[in-house]
C-alpha cells in the first residue's frame, strides 16, 4: 500500500469512526464520563503501584472503596441538611410564586408580559411527575446501567490506558508515529492537568462558600454551596449565574446573622462571590491550574456555548477541554507547514 492510499484509508476510518460515534452520541457518557474519571485517577494509581509495588488491579480496587466510603460518609453526613433545605426550597418557591403574582401589578408595563410568561412556566413546571410508581422502573433501570457501565469502562480505562495507548500507536504509519505520540503526549498533560484542576477549584469553591454563605446567614447555604461549586465547571457564565442566584435567595430570604437588611444581604452575597473569584483568579488558578489551555476568554465563551448547543451538559463540561486540544492540533500542523516552508 502506497504512503498516498494509506494516508487516504486512515483519514476515511477517521470520517467513519467520527460519524458513528456521532450517531450513536447518545449512548456515549458514560464512556466519556469514565474516561475523565481515569484522568483524575490515573495518578493515584501510579501512586499506589509504583510507590506502595501493589498490583494494578488491588490498587484501583482499593480507591474504588475509598470513594465509595468517602460518598457513603458524606451523604450521610450532608443528606439530612441537603433533603431538608431541598424540601424548604420547594415550599418557599410555591410561596413567593404567590407572592410574585401579587407584584405583579406593581411592575413596569413593559416587563409585565415578561415576568408573567416567567410564572408560568415555574407554575406548569412538574417535578413530581404524578405517573404511577412503575413508569420509573425503566428510568432506574436506565441510570443502574449506565453507572455499571461507567464503573467497568472506568476500571478498564484505569487498568488499560497504557496498553490501549501503545495498540493505538501500532496502527499509525511509523513516518507519522513520533509526532503522533508527542500530540498524545501534549493532549494527556493537558487534559489531565485541566481537569484535576477543574476539580480542585468546585470543591474549593463549594466549601468556602458554604462556610461564607452560613457565616452570613443566608438560607439554603449547602444547596447554593454545591450549586456555585458545580457551576465552575462552565467557565464565565457559571460564576455569573451561581452569583446571581445567590444574591437573589438573599434578598427574599428574610434571614441574616449580621443584622442586615434584604437588599445590604443581597450587596454582601454578591461582595462575598467577587472576593473569592478573585481569589481564585489571581492565587488560584496560577498555581493550580496555570495557563493550561491558552485560550482567549471570547474563544472560552463561544466554546462553551457551542458544547451546550451540541450536546447539553456533557458539552458544557467538555467545551473547554476540548477547545485546548483542538488549539494543541492547530499549533502542531502550524509549526509542520513553518518547518517544510522553511526547508524549501
Amino acid at each position: 500500500m502506497t504512503i498516498r492510499l494509506r494516508t487516504a484509508f486512515f483519514i476515511a476510518l477517521g470520517v467513519i469512526i467520527t460519524w458513528f460515534l456521532y450517531i450513536e452520541r447518545a449512548i456515549l457518557a458514560p464512556f466519556i464520563l469514565a474516561a475523565i474519571f481515569a484522568y483524575l485517577l490515573n495518578p493515584v494509581v501510579n501512586l499506589f503501584t509504583n510507590k506502595v509495588k501493589f498490583p494494578r488491579t488491588l490498587s484501583i480496587l482499593i480507591i474504588y472503596a475509598l470513594i465509595m466510603f468517602i460518598v457513603i460518609a458524606g451523604g450521610i453526613s450532608l443528606s439530612k441538611r441537603a433533603v431538608e433545605e431541598s424540601s424548604e426550597i420547594a415550599q418557599y418557591a410555591a410561596v413567593l410564586n404567590k407572592e410574585a403574582k401579587l407584584q405583579i401589578n406593581n411592575f413596569p408595563d413593559w416587563i409585565r408580559p415578561t415576568v408573567n410568561d416567567a410564572l408560568y412556566s415555574l407554575e406548569h413546571y412538574k417535578i413530581i411527575s404524578s405517573q404511577p410508581t412503575l413508569s420509573f422502573l425503566p428510568k432506574v433501570f436506565s441510570r443502574l446501567l449506565s453507572l455499571i457501565v461507567f464503573l467497568f469502562s472506568a476500571f478498564y480505562f484505569l487498568k488499560e490506558g497504557k496498553n490501549m495507548r501503545d495498540k493505538f500507536l501500532n496502527f499509525i504509519p511509523n513516518e507519522f508515529k513520533f509526532d503522533t505520540e508527542i500530540i498524545l503526549r501534549k493532549i494527556n498533560s493537558t487534559l489531565g492537568s485541566y481537569l484535576r484542576g477543574q476539580i480542585f477549584l468546585v470543591l474549593l469553591v463549594a466549601a468556602v462558600l458554604f462556610i461564607a454563605l452560613s457565616m452570613l446567614g443566608v438560607r439554603f447555604a449547602l444547596i447554593l454551596a454545591i450549586f456555585s461549586g458545580l457551576a465552575e465547571i462552565v467557565p464565565i457564565i457559571g460564576p455569573i449565574v451561581a452569583a446571581s442566584i445567590a444574591a437573589i435567595v438573599a434578598f427574599v430570604g428574610g434571614t441574616s446573622n449580621i443584622g442586615l437588611s434584604p437588599l445590604y444581604m443581597a450587596i454582601a452575597v454578591v461582595v462575598v462571590y467577587t472576593i473569592v473569584r478573585q481569589i481564585q483568579d489571581y492565587l488560584v488558578n496560577p498555581l493550580i491550574m496555570g495557563k493550561i489551555t491558552k485560550l482567549h476568554p471570547l474563544i472560552i465563551l463561544f466554546a462553551v456555548l457551542a458544547g451546550e448547543h451540541t450536546a447539553g451538559i456533557l458539552g458544557l463540561i467538555l467545551a473547554v477541554p476540548i477547545a485546548g486540544i483542538l488549539k494543541i492540533l492547530l499549533e502542531f500542523s502550524l509549526d509542520k507547514i513553518n518547518d517544510k516552508t522553511a526547508e524549501e
